[in-house]
């Protein structure tokens, strides 16, 4: 695979994010591949931010920390990355902003005087920068050119024309001054990619499975989901409600479910906490409820726009008493839009709480993916009684052999259905008796079982014989994957297995856990979550672990580094 990597920082507010979205949409209209991340500081100005933009001939489903490109707004940008720049790597900064040595691979460009000298404001100095750094990728500028005309048509020709010039300007300074050799080739058929990050895909997926309200409070990095579908809502005919806290928003997504709408909330790790009691509720009352938790570093308000996995067993477990509930842990975008059909179905079909586990990196990460298909999203709402049947003696708790009891939505047909919180009969009126309690519980949990045997089963990469075993779940998936090519380049027999459902597991899991090799648990928090539950649920102990809790992603050849460089005969591992 041909690849190059971009990394574009500055402090908030320096019009990074302008930069690296005119670039992001441009390498996608040529037909490369691309898998592109935020890296940004809690703060409105001010601060380091980045952003890492790797092109690629294949596709690509992680970043690279080396760097071929390094596209410097200000001083700090030179200071951090100093060490990730690879032998060759090439530097274009702003002379105004930033002092750098004078060196043949060092282009200096004064973008706002750039602008300037073509009559344009110095806000188009943003176009000067993005145009300057696909010099770097490309021989001519038609893809960016056609990308700002597509940003700018509603502002007026004027505006389109101006944008143009002044990335052309950066364009022809590179290109005069350093002549550059072009370090990626075009692929030989343009295929232009959707471009789409976690949380686009995520309520993408959840209206093509036919969300129809959604209620939350806006929390990073969860807030993306929310503002997509109030974008849409008009469109898709959802109700869309700012709730004024994370309790209220839950609890408005219960009442919605209960009157038989696909209902959801996103939150953080911190509002999901709050929502506890709620998700109880729901399990209590059986009533279908999606709820996707994007985690973020804690405890407490923690790093709010940092990245971790540190929910995971606060998600299978938390709560007050047992209750019934699934887990889904999507690991790249694709995944991410066709999990959330599965995680409504799961919700309807056994009557209970799901819980969707994004993070920041998977929330804020772009992909390359060639289309998402709507129609393979097939909608199954469980067991409904219509209209057209008896529903005079309903029992909206009926005991039965699946532990599923027949769901009447309110004011359909004659009917009374009537939910608690409170422990309760088969008609749902509460009850203390200690017979019925204890069949009430074995039927809410006996669910799980039926649940488990359809859970998603782990997805495989690499040798299906393998002297390695990398496990992990949700974000790793990509980084996994790429470190299993690593290894494999070196002569180690690598498997990575992905577990897009955590909880319950899949059966086929063990059948994996069951072949001779050695197992890796890689997984972004300290104590080894995934580990514990393994452990709880199969009571099976890994042979090596990775962990890495600093509130940034994986690289791939920092696993490669521990397992072949570090305490690889060890039980631990810390990055």
């Amino acid at each position: 695979m041909q690849a190059f990597n971009i990394l574009i920082g500055g402090e908030a507010g320096q019009g990074l994010v302008s930069i690296g979205n005119i670039l992001i949409k441009a390498i996608a209209k040529t037909g490369w591949h691309l898998f592109a991340i935020q890296d940004y500081e809690s703060r409105i100005r001010g601060g380091h931010n980045f952003i890492r933009i790797r092109v690629a001939n294949k596709p690509v489903f992680c970043g690279e920390r080396a760097i071929d490109l390094l596209v410097a707004l200000d001083d700090v940008s030179l200071s951090v990355h100093a060490d990730e720049l690879k032998e060759q790597a090439i530097v274009i900064y702003d002379p105004t902003l930033v002092e750098v040595p004078a060196a043949a691979n060092y282009i200096g460009i004064k973008y706002a005087e750039v602008a300037a000298n073509l009559g344009q404001p110095a806000i188009m100095a943003n176009a000067a920068a993005a145009g300057a750094a696909w010099a770097l990728l490309s021989d001519d500028l038609i893809a960016v050119e056609t990308v700002l005309s597509e940003v700018f048509k509603n502002k007026g020709q004027d505006i389109v024309d101006g944008n143009i010039q002044c990335a052309r300007a950066g364009f022809n300074i590179v290109r005069s001054r350093f002549n550059p050799q072009v370090q990626l080739e075009k692929p030989e058929q343009c295929e232009s990619f959707m471009v789409i990050k976690g949380n686009e895909a995520l309520p993408c997926g959840a209206l093509a499975a036919g969300l129809k309200f959604m209620s939350a409070y806006p929390m990073t990095p969860s807030t993306g989901v929310t503002e997509f579908i109030a974008l849409h809502s008009e469109q898709c005919g959802v109700v869309m409600e700012q709730a004024e806290d994370e309790i209220a928003a839950v609890n408005m997504v219960i009442g919605a479910a209960f009157c038989g709408v696909r209902a959801m909330t996103a939150t953080s790790g911190g509002g999901f906490a709050l929502m506890t009691e709620a998700l109880g509720l729901a399990g209590s009352a059986e009533i279908p409820i999606v709820v996707i938790d994007a985690q973020r570093p804690g405890p407490s308000t923690g790093l709010p726009t940092r990245t971790e996995q540190g929910d995971l067993l606060f998600a299978v477990y938390g709560g007050s008493g047992d209750f019934p509930r699934a887990v889904l842990a999507p690991g790249d975008v694709e995944e991410a839009f066709y999990v959330m059909g599965t995680a409504f179905n799961l919700a309807e079909k056994y009557q209970m709480p799901v819980i969707v586990l994004s993070d920041q990196y998977l929330a804020d990460s772009y992909q390359t993916v060639a289309s998402l298909d709507p129609t393979k999203i097939k909608i199954n709402r469980g067991d409904i009684v219509t209209e057209t049947e008896s529903t005079v003696d309903y029992l909206r708790y009926r005991f039965t052999e699946s532990g599923i009891s027949p769901r009447l939505y309110p004011g359909v047909g004659e009917g009374l259905v009537v939910s608690a919180g409170d422990e309760h009969d088969e008609a749902g009126h509460l009850i203390e008796d200690a017979h019925i309690r204890t069949k009430m519980m074995q039927k809410r949990m006996q669910k799980l079982n039926a649940a488990a045997a359809e859970a998603l089963e782990p997805v495989i990469y690499g040798n299906t014989k393998p002297e390695l075993m990398l496990i992990g779940w949700g974000s790793t998936k990509g980084v996994i994957r790429e470190a299993v090519d690593l290894l494999s380049a070196q002569g180690c027999a690598a498997m990575a297995i992905h577990l897009p459902q955590v909880y319950p597991l899949s059966t086929k899991l063990r059948e994996y856990w069951e072949m001779p090799s050695k197992k890796v648990i890689i997984e972004n928090n300290y104590s080894g979550q995934l580990q514990k539950l393994l452990s709880m649920e199969l009571s099976v102990t890994p042979d090596f672990w990775i962990r890495k809790y600093d509130g940034r992603p994986f690289f791939a050849q920092e696993i490669v580094d521990q397992l072949v460089g570090g305490e690889a005969n060890g039980r631990k591992g810390e990055i």
